[in-house]
């Protein structure tokens, strides 16, 4: 009995590792955001398969926009050695985390091989509200106390009542 139940542990853990291993074997090394400016993110990958077209995408953190000139994936080549050096053109302007995808297509399959992530740092994220908020902050304090001062002398002064 505890035979059996070695060797069915030892099996499962084996088939558990042989299928796990050509996943990982497949995965890429490398893929990183060699730079961000406000004009595009520079994309280094390595270990993708050696000469294919790779969909390239990188979108925005905060909101999810796709930040790719059309919308849309930017077709990339990969060279013999399965690298892929490729500046993106992006307006990164109000634009604080930039998210980097690369992609293979296997006939109508797309499958994700890996995402970096990078910060840039491109003007002044646009602001919401009025400009005159401190103003008005300052007005809304100014008439609450006022208000807070007629009740409290209104409860001090008793009332008169006149026949």
């Amino acid at each position: 009995m505890r035979r059996t139940v070695t060797a069915a542990t030892g099996l499962a853990v084996g088939l558990v590792l042989g299928l796990a291993l050509p996943a990982t074997a497949a995965a890429p090394k490398d893929l990183r955001v060699s730079s961000t400016n406000c004009g595009g993110v520079g994309v280094v990958a390595e270990g993708m398969p050696a000469s294919s077209q790779l969909l390239l995408l990188a979108r925005n953190l905060t909101d999810g926009k796709v930040l790719n000139m059309g919308g849309k994936p930017t077709p990339v080549n990969s060279n013999a050695s399965g690298v892929v050096q490729h500046y993106l053109h992006a307006n990164l302007h109000s634009v604080r985390t930039v998210d980097v995808s690369i992609w293979t297509k296997k006939g109508e399959t797309l499958t994700m091989q890996a995402k970096d992530t990078a910060t840039a740092n491109c003007g002044a994220l646009p602001m919401t509200g009025s400009p005159a908020a401190v103003w008005q902050f300052l007005l809304a304090a100014v008439l609450l106390l006022a208000g807070a001062a007629a009740l409290w002398f209104g409860r001090r002064v008793p009332a008169r009542i006149e026949s």
